[in-house]
């Protein structure tokens, strides 16, 4: 054995010298650090690591069993031998009930090599302990691997997450947040009933490939369920979460194939952001009621828990089914009020009430029927109520939104025509306001072209165009009027309806259209 270096504690500096002595002539190399006093002996243990300790029983006022504690305390692995002069048996018994290794009598200490043969044993017994136990947690986090992996995608299984969850509390700035984002794939089940499910495996495990080469070190990803998948990132605003996710969404289908040529692979997603420090396993829940309502309004697509509130609050407020439809929608504005900003109050406000009494200007001129003209009103007042379901802080940039961003914005027809719907609105209204910003020279489900008027929706678009460029917006100033009948014509025939553009203008030049 090379290079031992050992601890030596004895208050009897004569018999010190004799045990160095005996080791040393045993051992020539053995590297001995003496001390007399507790002070010395624990500032020693402070300060280097030892192969071995030798320590008198009696160091008064102190026994060897209470400096044993000092040493479980600092170096707990390290093999202990303790000399003693006492004949009394219970001098062994105690030590060796305190854990040390070895005993061995004063007399034997200083006499030939019975001291070293004993250090020497202590010291390889300790190493073998020690390579035992190394092995020994190698396989315990092997296990523990095992127990928190899914085997078939590699990812952190469900178990594992909820106890990070439900944890230690998160020391973090309180003002940093993280979203929660649930990723469903669309009608799985009917690919392990048609391909088999050898091929139902291979597509979690691409899906779970494609999600691990988009995550940053720092996230977490679980397979939660059968096609479900948990993914925990930091993330600035619930913006940036839905558009991380919607990308995923996007490459979802655009990466993952499957053997079946009319078939893509789709996933439903949803998104929950709350406080860093807040987030448990029930936080969960928000991620999983946005997914739901993904699923439950179409599938592929990326559903935010403010969205399943504005729903759900519709739907509250389709109870009372006494009140108009526009009462019914105020009852859901002002549900949330205390939770919208300046800016989104004032979309679900001011500019819903001034494009309605544009649109009614035109509408008397363009349209014969009453039902159709109290439809069209009805959307135009709010056609931005689904603006409530996404966040102040994007609608009140003051600069020109990112295309990520702006598919986000984009988000709030749609959902504007679902709250209407579940406020108990019908269907040609909630249409008008889902296909509000739909271009004239694209196509939509409802843009059927009337011999007689425009669809509703193209009214709706150009007296919305034609009210928001004459107010002030985050991002730009207003326009004249001049100004603004300028742009509507630019766009006659491309992005507005020409009937609109033409009845606008003609109204406006009359001095007849009133804001």
């Amino acid at each position: 054995m090379d290079n031992a270096k050992i601890l030596l504690i004895d208050d009897d500096s004569d018999h010190q010298q004799l045990v160095l002595l005996a080791l040393r002539k045993s051992k020539p190399d053995v590297d001995v650090v003496s001390v007399t006093t507790r002070w010395q002996f624990l500032e020693a243990l402070r300060r280097e690591e030892y192969d071995c300790i030798v320590l008198d029983f009696n160091l008064p006022p102190f026994t060897a069993p209470e400096l044993i504690r000092e040493i479980e305390d600092e170096q707990p692995e390290i093999p202990r031998i303790v000399i003693s002069s006492s004949e009394e048996q219970r001098v062994v018994v105690e030590s060796l009930r305190h854990g040390v290794a070895d005993f061995v009598h004063k007399a034997d200490a200083v006499c030939g090599d019975i001291l070293w043969r004993r250090v020497e044993e202590a010291i390889e017994i300790a190493q073998v302990k020690h390579r035992e136990r190394r092995r020994l947690n190698r396989r315990l986090k092997v296990l523990q691997r095992q127990a928190e992996t899914d085997p078939l995608t590699g990812l952190s299984n469900r178990r594992f997450t909820e106890r990070m969850l439900n944890g230690e509390p998160r020391q973090t700035d309180r003002r940093a947040l993280t979203a929660l984002i649930m990723v469903d794939l669309d009608r799985f089940k009917s690919v392990n009933d048609t391909l088999g499910h050898a091929a139902g495996d291979a597509l979690l495990k691409d899906v779970a490939d494609l999600i691990r080469s988009k995550v940053m070190p720092t996230d977490t990803v679980a397979r939660w369920g059968g096609e479900e998948f948990l993914i925990i990132r930091q993330s600035e605003t619930l913006a940036d979460a839905w558009v991380w996710s919607d990308n995923l969404r996007r490459a979802i289908t655009s990466d993952i194939r499957i053997d079946d040529p009319v078939r893509a692979v789709t996933a439903s997603i949803g998104v929950a952001v709350l406080p860093t420090n807040s987030l448990c396993e029930d936080s969960v829940t928000q991620a999983d009621h946005a997914m739901y309502l993904a699923k439950e309004s179409g599938r592929n697509r990326v559903c935010t828990w403010p969205m399943v509130v504005a729903i759900d609050a519709a739907s509250d407020a389709q109870m009372h089914a006494e009140l108009p439809a526009r009462k019914r929608l105020e009852l859901v504005i002002d549900s949330l009020r205390d939770s919208l900003g300046t800016v989104q109050l004032e979309h679900v406000g001011e500019h819903g009430v001034a494009v309605r009494n544009v649109c009614e200007q035109i509408a008397n001129i363009m349209l014969d029927d009453p039902d159709e003209r109290e439809d069209l009103l009805l959307a135009a007042e709010f056609h931005d109520i689904g603006k409530i379901a996404l966040t102040e802080r994007v609608l009140a940039l003051p600069r020109a939104l990112t295309e990520g961003e702006r598919r986000f914005v984009d988000q709030h027809a749609r959902i504007g025509a679902e709250i209407l719907h579940a406020c108990g609105v019908n269907n040609r209204a909630s249409a008008t306001v889902e296909f509000h910003h739909t271009r004239f020279d694209s196509s939509s489900p409802t843009q059927v072209q009337d011999e007689l008027h425009p669809p509703l929706e193209s009214i709706l678009s150009a007296c919305d165009a034609f009210v928001a460029m004459l107010s002030n917006r985050p991002y730009a100033s207003s326009r004249t009027r001049a100004q603004a009948i300028a742009e509507l014509k630019q766009e006659r025939g491309q992005q507005f309806h020409p009937d609109v553009v033409d009845a606008i203008q003609s109204m406006e030049e009359s001095e007849l259209l009133q804001i």
